[in-house]
C-alpha cells in the first residue's frame, strides 16, 4: 500500500511495480496526470494491477484489507462494490450491510484523473468471482 506526498507518487508505485508487486494499491491523491499516464503503461507492461490512485483501497470482508476502508461497515456477502468515489463507496457498502446483503469484496479504483483500473477491469474480475451474485458500481 503506498500512501505518500503527490510528488513522491510516481516513484512510489514504479519502485513497487519494478520489485514485482503484483497489487498495488495507492491511497495518494493528486499524482500529476502525466506521470500517472506513464505509471500505467509500466504497471501493465510489468503485470501489476494498480488501484488508484486516490482511492479507499480494496476489502474482502472478513478476510482481508488493504487500504483505508473503515472495516466495522463491511460484512461478508455476496454483493461486489466498486467506485471512483470514497465517500459514496462507504454508503453503498453501509446500505448493502443494513439490508443484509454484505459485501464479496469492494474496491475503490480511485477518483484522480488517470486510474490504474478501471471499473471494466474490476467487472470482470466480479464476474469470475464465484462469491459475487451482483455488483454496485458508483459512478461520478
Amino acid at each position: 500500500m503506498i500512501f505518500v506526498p503527490a510528488r513522491f507518487g510516481k516513484q512510489s508505485i514504479l519502485e513497487a511495480a519494478e520489485a514485482g508487486i503484483e497489487l498495488i494499491v495507492c491511497i495518494t491523491e493528486g499524482i500529476p496526470t502525466l506521470d500517472m499516464i506513464e505509471v500505467k503503461v509500466r504497471c501493465d507492461e510489468l503485470g501489476s494491477r494498480l488501484i488508484g490512485p486516490n482511492c479507499p483501497g480494496v476489502i474482502t470482508p472478513g478476510e482481508s484489507k488493504m487500504g483505508i476502508m473503515p472495516g466495522n461497515i463491511h460484512l461478508p456477502g455476496k454483493v461486489g462494490v466498486i467506485s471512483r468515489s470514497g465517500t459514496l463507496t462507504y454508503e453503498a457498502v453501509k446500505q448493502t450491510t443494513d439490508l443484509g446483503f454484505g459485501q464479496s469484496s469492494c474496491v475503490g479504483i480511485g477518483g484522480d484523473p488517470v486510474p490504474g483500473s478501471s471499473f471494466i477491469d474490476m467487472l470482470g474480475l466480479f464476474e469470475s468471482d464465484p462469491a459475487t451474485e451482483a455488483i454496485v458500481m458508483v459512478v461520478k
